[in-house]
């Protein structure tokens, strides 16, 4: 997998080691996960709020929303990570280290998204850390094309495709490298799928939906950014019509009605 981090997130089930905490007056943290995707698993680390941001704990924990953690007192920063499906090379040691792991697009599942978040703490007890997914939700709903002749056998896919991201990044999103097949996905249908009719001049519904990751560069020529691809055989030749997909920030869901044109 593609690296640009120190640590990076890999095809594995990570392995979560609980720290012993610092040798200070301890608390009860209560915590509330707010996510509008479910979650299989949780790993949460809390660091001090101090001049180096160390880490102070790590728990593995299932799929509850409110917890309570044993917890020093004192400022911290509260990182969230769920359904992980990689493996650490190592707990990230500070906030610095933590916000320099990057995900991977290949190695997601569309069913099991992993979702990041984090939140401050100044001195409170109780705090709610919301938590959202790197993938956004490309959703097709009806295609048509505006020419006597239909095109055959198509294929919607995306192009231009941020290939990783770091994991607590919430903007800014210009990808240092894409992806423009789904060959090496373990999840290729949330890049491409074939349709199961032809498209012609009469809307028909494909209520399909692909996977895309944030991607904030320009559109056209030169441009890297993401497009929706929708490939057949027109008239008897293969015919491509890219459509860009504008903007994409985190968190962003796009719903797009297709009309080709010639």
């Amino acid at each position: 997998m593609p690296v640009a981090a120190v640590m990076v997130l890999t095809g594995a089930c990570v392995k979560a080691h609980s720290l012993q905490m610092v040798s200070r007056k301890q608390d009860s943290l209560s915590l509330h996960i707010n996510t509008r995707q479910d979650y299989d698993h949780l790993d949460i680390f809390i660091y001090a709020d101090t001049l180096t941001r160390p880490l102070e704990a790590h728990f593995r924990k299932g799929s509850e929303r409110h917890l309570r953690l044993p917890c020093s007192r004192g400022d911290k920063i509260i990182v969230a990570l769920a359904d992980v499906r990689g493996e650490f090379g190592g707990l990230p040691s500070t906030v610095e280290a933590m916000e320099a792991i990057s995900m991977s697009y290949c190695d997601e599942d569309p069913d099991a998204p992993f979702q990041s978040g984090y939140c401050s703490l100044q001195g409170a007890l109780q705090a709610e850390l919301a938590l959202s997914s790197l993938l956004c939700p490309v959703k097709i709903g009806t295609l048509c094309l505006e020419d006597d002749a239909p095109l055959c056998d198509p294929v919607v896919s995306l192009r231009h495709v941020s290939a990783e991201m770091h994991i607590l990044r919430q903007d800014g999103f210009h990808p240092t490298h894409t992806l423009d097949g789904a060959e090496t996905l373990e999840f290729p249908l949330m890049m491409m799928r074939s349709l199961p009719f032809d498209i012609a001049a009469v809307p028909q519904r494909a209520d399909i939906t692909l996977y895309c990751y944030p991607n904030e560069d320009k559109e056209g020529p030169g441009g890297g950014g993401t497009e929706l691809v929708v490939s057949g055989y027109f008239r008897g030749e293969i015919r491509n019509f890219y459509i860009p997909l504008g903007s994409i920030k985190r968190g962003d869901c796009i719903y797009i009605d297709v009309l080709l044109k010639e």
